[in-house]
């Protein structure tokens, strides 16, 4: 097989943005090297050249929270591991770090294996975060075997009580210390369980419970409570805390309060968190708009893309959890209608479109929030978010010219639908290659199966303590 020369290009990492020529040979990155270094081989034909003038290469793009092929009230999500990794790597997207459903028994061995299966039609390399849900002897030993399955994070609700996600406040303390002992990163969905459940039962005795009241169910400040509970375990207990699909500006003044402290607290959040609001649930089909944390006011939007601008959150990823258009709309009830929304594919064009262009942040800062940073959190760095020589060719390639309406016939999720239906974006992945081959360019190339289990060593927050 002939090496790839990539030539022309802009590339951008955490480095910064500068003029080279990428080589790609096998699986791995080969070569960078100033433009026009390889102009003797090139004139010899020894390469399969690409000539990329006026476009960018990222480190392949990595969504460090989706859903595919989710199970939940029984039923299962219209985007399974190869449908959804297709739209991934339409997306410039190269890797997912997807969940694992907790299992009763404590055998993460084989929750981990029987989720491996699973994903095993994906075109794009993945890894996962393991949900616990219990704590207890058993499961405090079974833990250490995350690390040696290639894992390096679980997730922990404070929320969903009813449906036995959320560990009770007594055992969080002795949880932390025992993650803290095999460096494992903990990651929660932060709402307070004890005040939705107050709101639901007050908006539901007065029959207010269609999507435009899900935000009054779920406030703002139901984020901020947990959020503050578990960053004071974080803490006490010297451990790194992530947080998932921070939604509101009181979440993150929670965040800064603990940081301010010296809390180490890392924040994600989401594109539908900073571009899309509440107003969107009183919508004729507003059930396509329901997630969890709801959407929230655009003063919300403003804090958070406030906080993305001055490097308040770490990751941006997109809780892709993608149900059909059917399934979406048999209930009025928010809370019944199945929550999520897909986004896999819109990430990158969205965050650039509307964050980039229009000076919010800068195009390193997006790839460091959409590449290098969660790579690094998760364990996966450098083979995934960097372009270090010799690690994976992962890599994106970004026409910052490119229009495109986000309308469901130019996207390829198997919801049929999209939340970003109204959006034209500038600025689009035209390529997108994965551990050297090219998977996706206007359409799909890759064998289905053809992405594969990527091991995880332990984050780096827990490596350093300091990020």
């Amino acid at each position: 097989m002939k090496k790839i020369l990539l030539k022309n290009a802009k590339l951008v990492d955490d480095i910064g943005v500068r003029k080279s020529d990428l080589l790609i040979e096998g699986e791995k990155i080969a070569a960078e090297e100033k433009r026009g270094f390889f102009a003797e081989e090139e004139s010899k034909n020894q390469f399969k050249v690409i000539d990329l003038k006026g476009k960018y290469i990222f480190p392949g793009i990595i969504d460090a929270h989706t859903h595919y092929l989710l199970h939940s009230r029984g039923t299962v999500t219209a985007d399974d591991f190869y449908q959804g990794s297709i739209a991934a790597a339409a997306g410039g997207v190269t890797t997912v770090i997807d969940y694992i459903d907790f299992p009763v028994d404590g055998d993460f061995k084989r929750s981990v294996a029987e989720r491996k299966k699973e994903a095993s039609d994906s075109i794009i390399d993945y890894n996962f975060h393991q949900v616990v849900q219990d704590f207890n002897e058993n499961i405090s030993k079974n833990l250490a075997d995350l690390k040696d399955l290639g894992l390096a994070s679980i997730k922990l609700f404070t929320t969903y009580k009813d449906v036995g996600y959320m560990i009770e406040r007594d055992q969080w303390s002795e949880l932390f210390k025992r993650l803290k002992e095999i460096e494992i990163l903990p990651q929660v969905h932060a709402e307070d369980d004890a005040l939705i459940q107050d709101l639901k039962e007050v908006y539901s005795r007065r029959n207010l419970t269609a999507p435009e009241f899900h935000p009054a169910i779920r406030p703002g400040i139901t984020e901020a409570l947990a959020v503050k509970e578990m960053g004071e375990e974080a803490l006490q207990a010297d451990m790194p805390l992530y947080i998932v699909h921070l939604s509101s500006a009181e979440g993150l003044e929670a965040v800064r309060d603990l940081r301010s402290r010296k809390a180490q607290i890392y924040a994600e959040t989401a594109p539908h968190y900073l571009l899309l609001d509440s107003s969107y649930l009183k919508r004729e089909e507003a059930q396509l708009y329901l997630m969890t944390p709801p959407l929230r006011s655009k003063y919300d939007n403003q804090k958070l893309w406030q906080g993305v601008s001055t490097g308040e959150f770490q990751v941006v990823a997109t809780d892709h959890c993608a149900f059909n258009k059917e399934q979406k709309m048999q209930s009025n009830s928010s809370l019944e209608i199945l929550p999520g929304i897909p986004g896999t594919e819109t990430m990158l064009p969205l965050l650039y479109s509307s964050g980039v262009r229009n000076n919010r942040i800068t195009i390193r800062e997006m790839v460091e929030m959409l590449s290098v940073n969660p790579a690094k959190i998760f364990g996966l760095y450098p083979e995934k978010g960097s372009l270090e020589v010799g690690t994976d060719a992962d890599l994106t390639v970004f026409d910052p010219n490119l229009e495109k309406k986000l309308t469901a016939e130019n996207l390829h999720s198997a919801a049929g639908y999209s939340p970003y239906n109204d959006f034209t974006v500038k600025g689009y992945p035209v390529m997108t290659f994965r551990r050297g081959e090219l998977i996706f360019a206007d359409k799909l190339r890759a064998e289905k199966g053809s992405g594969k289990f990527i091991f995880a060593h332990s984050s780096s927050l827990l490596q350093t303590q300091n990020y």
